[in-house]
């Protein structure tokens, strides 16, 4: 990353933006010239920036599918299943493999609303659309895409708690 701006506000920006710096990208505060294709910013709005570089800075999953690789990003994915070394990733409209173990998976992607909610499914929270009870603690999960997926009563505990989590 590029920064070019008034020299007092140089050292601020380079600690705000420290985990952007691999992006390749140049930001230019408002005030200064660049010839070349650049991100303008103004200090009073420098959350507009970050939310940008965020979105420039999302991570993905890497899938397969007819032997093609995709890069998904959490929000694009509605649940996985894992059986053994390797684990199918639904979105809304298709299904798609990847070589990673569950566990590894659900480390990486709870931060991004995933639980795990039997055993050998994560589902994410942003994509439930309704959750009904059952007999002995267990629930059916409704996905915005009709799917429905079972919740059972080992993982009741640690899907509430997440849920309530991200709630206001």
């Amino acid at each position: 990353m590029k920064i070019i701006c008034a020299p007092d506000h140089l050292d601020t920006l380079k600690s705000m933006l420290r985990e952007y710096q691999q992006l390749d990208i140049v930001i230019v505060e408002k005030g200064f010239d660049y010839e070349g294709m650049c991100y303008y910013f103004s200090m009073e709005h420098i959350e507009d920036l970050i939310l940008y570089l965020q979105s420039l800075h999302q991570k993905y999953v890497l899938c397969y599918a007819d032997e093609k690789q995709y890069k998904l990003l959490p929000q694009q994915i509605d649940f996985i299943e894992g059986y053994s070394q390797e684990a199918f990733v639904h979105s809304e409209h298709l299904q798609y493999q990847i070589y990673q173990k569950l566990y590894e998976l659900e480390e990486k992607l709870r931060p991004y609303g995933f639980v795990r909610i039997n055993k050998s499914t994560l589902v994410n929270i942003h994509k439930i659309e309704s959750i009904i009870p059952e007999v002995q603690r267990r629930y059916i999960l409704t996905l915005k895409s009709q799917k429905k997926l079972l919740l059972t009563r080992y993982y009741v505990n640690d899907f509430m708690e997440t849920l309530r989590r991200d709630t206001l």
